[in-house]
């Protein structure tokens, strides 16, 4: 009778863990849209440094280019900074008003400009927040949505 219950205990156990051991938790995505939020909020989630991975876009929709060692960091006092390969490509103050983004479902949003050291203009618009990928897209019909992680 030991046997039995002892060798019942054992079974038992063995198809539990089979059945729920095996379970794995799904991870939650996390998305924080960030175009159709007021300015203090879409700062104070971008703030600090980037790491840009890829561009898909453009002309050509599902063109993807690459990035190594693009970085951009968004600092408190409304500045930003862009190196590639450590060389500054811009250090500026950004310029933010409201207008008909881009990609934003006909909602008005904060672009983000800036001029770069070469004095070329660059607009944006603060797309939204992934899990760790906040993702940028140039505020044009043809856009290139930006994909950066810290």
């Amino acid at each position: 009778m030991k046997k039995a219950i002892s060798r019942s205990i054992k079974t038992i156990s063995f198809l539990f863990l089979f059945f729920f051991g095996q379970c794995k938790k799904e991870k939650e995505m996390l998305t924080i849209t960030l175009y159709d939020k007021p300015l203090e909020t879409i700062q104070s989630h971008i703030q600090g440094k980037w790491k840009c991975h890829y561009g898909k876009g453009g002309i050509m929709a599902n063109m993807v280019q690459y990035y190594n060692n693009v970085y951009w960091e968004f600092t408190s006092s409304n500045r930003v900074k862009v190196t590639n390969n450590g060389a500054a490509i811009a250090d500026t103050t950004i310029r933010w008003y409201k207008d008909k983004g881009t990609y934003t479902n006909g909602d008005s949003t904060f672009i983000m400009q800036f001029y770069d050291k070469q004095n070329v203009p660059s607009t944006y618009v603060v797309e939204r927040i992934i899990n760790d990928t906040l993702i940028i897209h140039d505020n044009s019909a043809d856009a290139v949505f930006y994909h950066f992680t810290k």
